[in-house]
């Protein structure tokens, strides 16, 4: 690279145009929350001047940016409704995802604080998705919906992967009317715990999430939620990391009892992904499920499914 002259780099305002991020303190919750909110794009094919889908992001050091593109890109051209994004981080990551890695277990599993050795992992703290719940619901969503106004109440979403999709199960029995729609993907159903002296441990991959939507009552979850379930194909290979955790049979399992529940639910199973390599097929899907065009003819479901 001899004779070249480097251009000089220059501040710019944010990380990527319409797009903001403010740090909050919700009080009870023990740590600060970076939030991204990226708006729609202009102009949307067919959208009116109406109010506005609201997609909530789950790891947002991890996703925030694909959900973003999926959602500017999909509802340009008309494929899904105009969304804006609104992306939950952390304030304290410093982008190696050091601090997000360990702090996403005590935010979305439920359960009292407890600690868990997963050998040659680490060990790991759990238990505080009531408090990250009402840090999202009494105060976030809150300043959010009112800093970005025109929000269509109808049409709120929540979108997990993995230990995210163990927080929108938890969600789903505590407030399942705080958003309409949910993706739960490759969601980690499970409750990792430490074995407790006097008390059997838990069986492989042994499904508590589900078991408490199953043990739900009768209407107990309101009319028109829908739940977007998926899993790649290879997440329960033997030997792997997460085969113990059952991803893909437990995904399955609370899809039954969503749907037990009048939840519109769909499923997908991703041919040669795993864990980490499915996420983002897993967002472009759950989108497509869950921010369908406001003009979508009646059949979009029956032809999503036929693509399954």
């Amino acid at each position: 690279m001899t004779g070249q002259t480097p251009a000089e780099l220059v501040a710019a305002p944010g990380a990527a145009p319409g797009i903001e991020s403010f740090i909050v303190e919700p009080p009870g919750l023990g740590t600060a929350l970076r939030i991204s909110i990226a708006r729609p794009v202009q102009p949307v094919m067919g959208a009116g001047d109406g109010p506005t889908a609201i997609v909530y992001v789950t790891d947002a050091d991890y996703c925030f940016g694909t959900v973003v593109d999926a959602v500017r890109v999909g509802s340009f051209g008309g494929d899904l409704a105009p969304a804006i994004v609104v992306g939950i981080g952390y304030a304290e990551e410093q982008g190696d995802l050091e601090f997000v890695s360990t702090r996403r277990f005590l935010d979305f599993y439920r359960g009292p604080r407890r600690s868990f050795d997963a050998g040659a992992y680490g060990r790991f703290e759990f238990g505080g998705a009531d408090a990250f719940l009402a840090a999202l619901r009494d105060h976030v969503m809150a300043s959010v919906e009112q800093h970005v106004s025109q929000v269509d109440p109808a049409r709120r979403v929540l979108l997990g992967t993995s230990a995210g999709g163990h927080f929108i199960a938890h969600v789903l029995t505590q407030d399942p009317g705080l958003f309409q729609g949910y993706a739960l993907m490759s969601p980690m159903l499970i409750d990792p715990q430490s074995p407790v002296d006097g008390a059997l441990a838990q069986s492989a991959g042994d499904p508590v999430m589900v078991r408490l939507v199953e043990d739900l009552p009768e209407g107990a979850l309101p009319t028109g939620l829908r739940a977007f379930l998926s899993a790649g194909a290879l997440e329960e290979d033997p030997g792997t990391m997460f085969a113990d955790f059952a991803i893909i049979s437990n995904a399955l399992r609370m899809r039954t009892a969503l749907a037990r529940h009048g939840v519109e639910t769909c499923f997908t199973l991703f041919p040669g992904e795993t864990h980490g390599s499915v996420t983002g097929a897993a967002i472009r899907r759950a989108l497509q499920f869950l921010l369908p065009p406001v003009a979508a003819k009646p059949d979009w479901q029956a032809a999503l499914a036929a693509t399954e």
